[in-house]
């Protein structure tokens, strides 16, 4: 293993600059202000050539500082006073970077496996077994001074990942982050696998239904497959077009990953989306049937209302509401007070009856938790249970055009309501199915 050596003073014009690594040499005029302020704390890293010269192994950046400031004629370092193979002359000079303060998550990752991979190219790479030889993650732990040797595992798997796949990790801005990245799209190879599995295996009636019900299409492609008239009840959860994974933030890292699945709308085809959609659903409701859309109110209150009006529906300004319990999100918190609620107009067809007479129009129930989230707009079941049983009665059908979590046929199933819907990604069903299937193993 390389020896850490003895720290000394030595001259500053003793020190050699020989093939060096790093090319691009930053900002030094910001790092000598830095040091101006905090002073000189680590000590280069340098070879005792044995002649009265040093060569130079690490903190050349600090060095050029140190040297081209009048009256520093000798410099803090580090002395190797054995020879060195270029491999762990390349390590030192690798060592060495770790401790740079301007590094975000990823370089300090990539920096950590190739000082990793140069200790095992150095060592051996370590076998299994406490006594075994070599150089493994608990050696590179103790060599750069993290907590564990798990930290290192996350880092190398953090600096794989970016190499193989960089756009995942676009909104990334901790090592945090983007382990989160990687545990969703862990999380949704498991539940891909999971679904396949229980799909192989034969289902339940219950559960066949419920899988039958979930359909991966485009709702304006297979809507068109379905008949006049044959809906009760309608419950539509739109993309709001209101840059949801901005707003969504607070949750968790943002990434391509997670923006994949999530089919938002520009705001500038928003109406016409919008009209689209309730053409086709008033088209396959019954002659008295109720139409329910959740919607983001800034801006979109009036468009919504008019769209609704304007494809044949009747709808009062009045909205629903639904009350969350907990705390509010807000992108801007200097700007806005916390939003606590969401809104949905319901609409009807012909003259319908609300099967709840006379219930409030606020429903006051937690969201669901970030974590167990497998859509982004997910809503708690007991909610849409709540809100279906208000608008339908047992023995009806609904729709649900955007089905996203699946949670909506969840509730209906328990109701007694025959519900389908539509969702154009594989993966949302996926943790539906593995979701419909731990549920009824409960019951």
């Amino acid at each position: 293993m390389i020896d850490v050596g003895k720290v000394a003073m030595i001259p500053v014009e003793s020190i050699l600059v020989t093939n060096r690594t790093r090319e691009d040499l930053g900002d030094l005029e910001e790092l000598r202000n830095n040091m101006r302020r905090d002073g000189f704390i680590t000590p280069i890293a340098v070879q005792d050539l044995h002649n009265g010269s040093y060569q130079l192994l690490g903190g050349e950046r600090r060095f050029r500082v140190i040297s081209s400031e009048e009256g520093n004629s000798e410099i803090s370092a580090r002395i190797y006073d054995r020879e060195l193979s270029e491999l762990e002359m390349t390590l030192i000079e690798e060592s060495e970077n770790l401790y740079r303060k301007d590094m975000n998550w990823i370089e300090k990752d990539k920096l950590t496996t190739k000082i990793h991979k140069l200790n095992q190219e150095l060592h051996g790479v370590k076998a299994s077994g406490p006594q075994s030889e070599g150089w493994g993650t608990k050696e590179t732990a103790e060599a750069i001074g993290a907590k564990s040797r798990t930290e290192v595992s996350e880092a190398l798997k953090r600096a794989t990942m970016f190499d193989e796949h960089p756009e995942l990790f676009e909104g990334c801005k901790t090592a945090s982050d983007a382990s989160k990245v990687i545990s969703k799209m862990s999380e949704a190879i498991v539940k891909q696998q999971l679904a396949a599995e229980i799909e192989s295996q034969g289902m339940t009636v219950t559960l066949q239904k419920l899988n039958d019900s979930y359909i991966v299409r485009d709702f304006f492609t297979g809507v068109k497959d379905l008949p006049n008239g044959l809906f009760h009840t309608v419950e539509i959860d739109p993309p709001y077009s209101i840059d949801l994974m901005k707003v969504k933030y607070k949750e968790g890292p943002v990434s391509q990953y997670q923006e994949t699945n999530y089919n938002e709308i520009d705001k500038e085809e928003y109406p016409k989306f919008l009209e689209d959609t309730f053409k086709e659903c008033y088209r396959v409701m019954a002659e008295n049937s109720w139409l329910i859309c959740w919607f983001g109110p800034d801006p979109w209150f009036n468009i919504v209302h008019k769209a609704l009006l304007k494809t044949g529906f009747n709808c009062r300004r009045i909205p629903g509401i639904w009350a969350k319990t907990g705390p509010g999100q807000t992108n801007n918190p200097q700007m806005y007070l916390a939003n606590t609620y969401e809104m949905f107009f319901y609409a009807w067809k012909g003259r319908p009856v609300i099967n709840m007479a006379g219930r409030s129009n606020v429903f006051h129930y937690a969201q669901v938790p970030p974590q167990q989230k497998s859509h982004p707009t997910e809503r708690p079941i007991q909610l849409m249970k709540e809100l279906y049983e208000t608008f339908s009665f047992p023995g009806s059908r609904l729709l649900i055009p955007f089905l996203g979590s699946g949670v909506g046929l969840l509730a209906a199933t328990e109701l007694g309501i025959s519900a389908l819907g539509f969702e154009k990604s594989k993966e949302y069903k996926d943790s539906f199915l593995v979701r419909a299937h731990n549920l009824l193993q409960k019951k």
